[in-house]
């Protein structure tokens, strides 16, 4: 829940909303921190990074939300064509399904998305294998960046099917802080 626009503000507020523990001191709020995101702002613009910060820098602001939730991507070709089903996660703070090369958004992982740049994010294959994208390796979600996961089909009647974990994770403390189940399955019909 955020912290409010306007009126009395105190540093227990602050630590309900981002977390830490007695005795508070507002040196520990920091945006990119141990406890406030890189890139929280509010209604008086972003939370300094050092230097001068004041409890005013907070109001307006509020601690980040990653969410991101089981999914299936189904992709279909008819034959003699090739068939690409893939999931996306975005610097921009959301996912995609991409059907034959073309994203569809799917959800808002990051809440607010400007805060996307301060995590990280893996896919663990639990079954199949990718045509492309990389497993087990840790992608920054910085400005600019996108990954893909991919599987493709050829064969007739056949279907290619890779379901892997996505894992969320800070940059900073390199704590997991969500997961989900991605299934992607190509199929030339």
């Amino acid at each position: 829940m955020a912290i409010a626009n306007t009126g009395a503000l105190a540093l227990s507020t602050i630590q309900t909303e981002f977390g830490g523990s007695d005795p508070i001191s507002l040196s520990e709020y920091y945006a990119n921190g141990t406890y406030v995101p890189a890139g929280t702002s509010g209604v008086s613009g972003a939370v300094p990074t050092s230097g001068t910060i004041s409890i005013s820098n907070f109001y307006g602001t509020s601690d980040v939300v990653i969410s991101v939730t089981n999914q299936t991507v189904n992709a279909g070709e008819a034959f003699p064509g090739t068939a690409t089903a893939g999931y996306r996660i975005s610097h921009t703070g959301y996912v995609y399904e991409l059907i034959n090369g073309t994203p569809t958004s799917l959800e808002q992982w990051c809440t607010p998305t400007s805060a996307s740049s301060g995590y990280e994010a893996r896919a663990t294959i639990i079954t199949g294998s990718f045509f492309s994208g990389t497993a087990g390796t840790w992608f920054d979600l910085a400005p600019s960046n996108v990954v893909d996961w991919t599987v493709q089909e050829t064969v007739y009647l056949q279907t290619t099917t890779c379901e892997f974990t996505l894992d969320i994770r800070t940059k900073t403390g390199n704590t997991i802080v969500d997961s989900a189940t991605i299934t992607i399955a190509a199929t030339v019909i």
